[in-house]
């Protein structure tokens, strides 16, 4: 009896042990839940990183915002796209993929329907996962975002709808023991820029990026694109101020970056500085004493890893981007070797139309831009008068037909236009001397081993990544979505 009695008593304080454990267990799993950092991800559109202030912009009062976020977290010098178009950035950004591995190698182009992307590995490891305005991918399975209201995602909207804050501050309240990642795609400084207000600058005193024609519609254009540019400041203001309110902001990893180039000819749908080189500010809890500013050379592709790391979890080894936290948090001071670029284009995204392939390599200090067809006329939408005859109606169209106008008179124009629209087989340029690329190197024969050096390890990075240089390879079916037309590979 006395033997049936002590067996109840052990048989009890196992099972009180056990339930102890457990809750001890659920509570430290809770705990461990609560801890990990919130992910905001604010991203702009078509804005160049000279025009931001804490990057240099010699016009003031564009980026006030994004200029004390700098003040208070990382600045990264040396960020790039590897594609300045955006369906290519985004897509990089959000897989850890660069472009001929994720599938969306030119703009409005699929990915891949087997990739993942960082809603797969976020989910995985307990995060929502949503995004607000600008979309801009597809297909829906590889991107799956809960999509968050209220933030035009339209981006060549005119008069786009004023922003309604409410589904962002919904998003960030709800389930306060969850962690989430946010994105904010804005379309500022995308044209039409019809957005902002242009009073912080006299538009005679407005500074112009030496590769750009002083032209009336260069000048009138580049002030109300400053507009637009503050546009998005205010955006990242807002979204502070949000994360403040709802006390998210002291455990809340911000990234601000500024998408590829401006629109303007030379930025975007290029692989020179103005269009692949991006702002990248990164705010850390304040625990992290993370404070400083790195020249060590990242792409958006490190971005997925990142947060992974960050979240707890062990990123890929198959992806193409690597964890910036030991960069972060002080452990090294560099991250890459190289950074590699490419560009893809048909002028209207059809086949028979002219197409221009591009790859290009940049250690911070040179670049080589290895044009694959350079017996093609440079054709994009924003050049499109060279291959039609008519100006494009378009703000950025309207610039590049003042260029040429501009060209009976001005030398300066006129080697400003043939730099975009005829281009050698190699280009070599001193970026610490020459920022915006405006004096080729190539012929000179002091660099021959250089350009021999950077074209083996292009054709490495093509190899590795499965690119043949191509525009397109055959067997493309065009699908529907988001608003605009993807070439989608064809699946058996």
């Amino acid at each position: 009896m006395k033997f049936r009695s002590l067996l109840s008593s052990l048989i009890q304080t196992t099972q009180l042990i056990g339930v102890i454990s457990l809750l001890s267990s659920s509570s430290l799993h809770a705990k461990d839940i609560k801890q990990k950092p919130n992910f905001v991800i604010l991203l702009a559109d078509d804005v160049s990183s000279d025009s931001i202030g804490c990057y240099g912009s010699p016009n003031p009062h564009t980026t006030p915002h994004i200029d004390k976020l700098a003040q208070n977290g990382i600045k990264f010098t040396n960020m790039f796209v590897s594609e300045a178009m955006c369906g290519p950035a985004r897509a990089e950004l959000y897989t850890g993929l660069m472009p001929q591995r994720n599938g969306t190698y030119r703009n409005h182009k699929a990915t891949n329907p087997d990739v993942k992307s960082m809603v797969h590995y976020l989910n995985d490891l307990g995060y929502r996962v949503g995004l607000a305005g600008k979309k801009h991918i597809g297909p829906e399975n590889v991107y799956p975002f809960e999509t968050v209201p209220g933030i035009c995602g339209k981006a060549a909207e005119a008069k786009p709808k004023p922003d309604d804050w409410r589904g962002v501050q919904s998003f960030i309240k709800r389930d306060p023991n969850q962690p989430f990642c946010l994105v904010i795609g804005s379309i500022h400084a995308h044209s039409p820029w019809t957005v902002g207000d242009t009073k912080y600058w006299k538009k005679e005193e407005v500074v112009l990026p030496p590769n750009l024609v002083d032209t009336p519609q260069t000048r009138s254009a580049y002030w109300h694109y400053l507009a637009e540019v503050r546009e998005f400041d205010r955006q990242v203001g807002d979204t502070l101020k949000i994360l403040k309110d709802n006390k998210k902001l002291d455990n809340t990893i911000i990234i601000v970056l500024d998408e590829n180039g401006t629109g303007m000819v030379g930025g975007k749908w290029t692989v020179f500085d103005w269009g692949v080189r991006s702002a990248c500010v990164i705010k850390c809890p304040d625990s992290w004493k993370a404070n400083f500013a790195t020249d060590a050379i990242t792409q958006y592709c490190d971005i997925v890893p990142t947060l992974i790391d960050a979240a707890g979890g062990t990123p890929s080894p198959d992806l193409d981007g690597r964890s910036l936290l030991p960069l972060i948090k002080g452990e090294t001071k560099t991250h890459r070797k190289q950074a590699f670029f490419l560009f893809n284009n048909r002028v209207h995204q059809t086949k028979g139309d002219p197409h221009f392939s591009i790859r290009s390599v940049t250690n911070g200090k040179y670049k080589l831009i290895w044009n694959l067809t350079p017996q093609n006329l440079y054709v994009v939408n924003v050049t499109s008068t060279d291959l039609t005859g008519r100006v494009r109606p378009t703000d950025h169209g309207r610039i590049y037909a003042s260029m040429i106008d501009r060209m009976k008179t001005d030398e300066h124009a006129g080697k400003m236009v043939n730099r975009i629209r005829s281009r050698p087989q190699y280009q070599l340029y001193d970026l610490q001397n020459d920022p915006y690329e405006l004096k080729n190197l190539a012929e000179n024969s002091e660099y021959s081993a250089m350009i021999s050096k950077c074209k083996k390890d292009i054709k490495k990075w093509m190899k590795d990544q499965g690119d043949d240089g191509h525009v397109d390879p055959e067997g493309m079916k065009v699908i529907k979505y988001n608003d605009y037309q993807f070439p989608y590979p064809k699946t058996n």
